[in-house]
């Protein structure tokens, strides 16, 4: 592989977050178009299975949110080393990392499969809502090391500064998927309708696909991730703990944002199933402005990642306020959206009224905060860029466990019902973007340098090639 055609430090400023923002977006989309799918043919089902998709999302997502254990630090040594030229160095990194993705997929996968009914019964499911949600689960839990794998080479992807090849990966798992619904779930063509198992075998399905094609093209980029850096297969401690350093704090904050809303559905709960599917579907919806958060966030851990491994200090931190500037820019146009056509929106997804006028509400508030949701996402991305994340973990678990009283207060104590919690949801994610945003202007990560720069690797006998 020659580095010079994904150097990110050799181009324009906004030409490189325009191109690896917008295919890392695109690709974000299509994650929130893959479960909208889902969504869509489950609904046909009922509301107990949409409902059941919709509690099973924050379970899922704490799940896949502890990827971030090695993926964050996967893209963060692979960017700061092809910036440094040291392309052996980052394949070495990546090798290691994808290492610590499959042991963490099969633990958790194992953990979950044991736990899952007392997860269900804190969210307070029905036993209907709980039946689809284990048929749905013990699937998806089969096959977690293939969506865990694709996240570890979809970070390796970022971190050489290619977000184009995961969005045209992405693009065909969503197709596979999307045409596998309909056979699986309802019995198309012949095929016995499986119900919700059928879902979750569409989706395995394309993950498995992903990870081939992954693969595929990062033979052809002479970039396959090695555990061998002298020829020698090995489990590096060392290296592994950078990553877990840069990867843990991420990690926990994800899987704690989770973990957090396990109990605010708990609350949701207590307003009925219409109240859980509503948010289950406002989650999707809203997925469209999260994801494109998550694009510009993964521009910004490539370009920061790239500019510090190249020790140009002052191009990454320039790097860092633009995509913030064109992130909050994106996320104001979502929000016109959301505050103005929130049934519409709504009405795509299900004909219930109930959970229309709900998730309309939700919209409607949510919208009023969403540029602070982007300052939150990118700047989490700048910090992992200089591998130094843990100071966003210090603001984001706490101000997010606030949902949860803030949530019982309004909603419970003062009698706002659903629209408590959704006011509760806003005001937190406002005064997480604006306690990030303030933290990384404050500069006192600097000082930090000395610490975060690209991992020395011992024994290495030359530069690279």
């Amino acid at each position: 592989m020659t580095n010079n055609k994904h150097l990110i430090i050799q181009q324009n400023i906004h030409r490189s977050i325009i191109s690896l923002s917008l295919p890392g977006m695109a690709s974000s989309v299509l994650q929130t178009f893959y479960q909208l799918i889902d969504a869509f043919w489950i609904g046909k089902i009922g509301s107990p299975a949409l409902a059941a998709i919709g509690g099973l999302s924050f379970i899922l997502w704490a799940v896949l949110s502890l990827s971030a254990l090695s993926s964050s630090g996967i893209t963060t040594l692979v960017a700061q080393n092809i910036g440094a030229s040291q392309t052996q160095r980052a394949r070495y990194a990546a090798g290691q990392g994808m290492l610590l993705n499959t042991l963490t997929a099969i633990l958790l996968a194992a953990l979950v499969f044991f736990f899952q009914q007392d997860l269900y019964r804190v969210m307070g499911f029905s036993q209907i809502v709980t039946a689809y949600a284990t048929d749905y689960m013990n699937v998806i839990l089969l096959a977690l090391p293939f969506a865990f794998a694709f996240i570890g080479l979809e970070a390796v992807f970022r971190g050489i500064g290619d977000t184009t090849r995961p969005m045209i990966i992405l693009a065909l798992a969503m197709l596979l998927n999307a045409l596998l619904d309909p056979v699986f779930i309802l019995g198309w063509f012949g095929f016995p309708a499986l119900g919700i198992k059928g879902a979750a075998l569409a989706t395995v399905l394309a993950q498995i696909l992903a990870v081939l094609l992954s693969l595929f093209f990062l033979k052809k980029k002479n970039f396959i991730p090695a555990v061998a850096l002298f020829e020698k297969f090995k489990i590096d401690l060392a290296i592994i703990k950078r990553i877990l350093s840069i990867g843990a704090p991420i990690a926990l904050g994800g899987f704690s944002f989770s973990l957090i809303y396990v109990f605010l559905t708990n609350i949701i709960s207590r307003f009925g199933t219409g109240a859980i599917a509503a948010i289950g579907v406002c989650h999707r919806i809203e997925g469209i402005a999260w994801f494109a958060c998550v694009g510009y966030s993964a521009a910004a851990v490539t370009m920061v990642g790239q500019f510090v491994g190249a020790q140009k200090l002052n191009l990454a931190k320039r790097a860092a306020w633009w995509v913030n500037a064109y992130g909050v820019f994106t996320l104001l146009l979502v929000s016109l959206l959301f505050y103005f056509y929130p049934l519409q929106l709504m009405r795509i997804f299900t004909t219930d009224v109930q959970v229309i006028q709900i998730g309309a509400e939700y919209l409607k508030i949510i919208a009023l905060f969403e540029i602070f949701l982007a300052l939150e996402v990118i700047m989490e991305g700048v910090f992992s860029g200089l591998g130094y994340t843990l100071p966003v973990m210090l603001i984001s678990i706490p101000v997010t466990a606030l949902r949860v009283p803030l949530a019982w207060y309004l909603a419970l104590v003062l009698n706002w019902g659903t629209d408590g919690i959704w006011w509760a949801i806003g005001a937190t994610t406002f005064l997480k973007g604006l306690l990030i945003s303030l933290l990384y202007a404050s500069g006192f990560w600097e000082k930090k340098l000395t610490d975060i720069q690209t991992l020395k690797y011992k024994g290495e006998k030359d530069n690279d090639k």
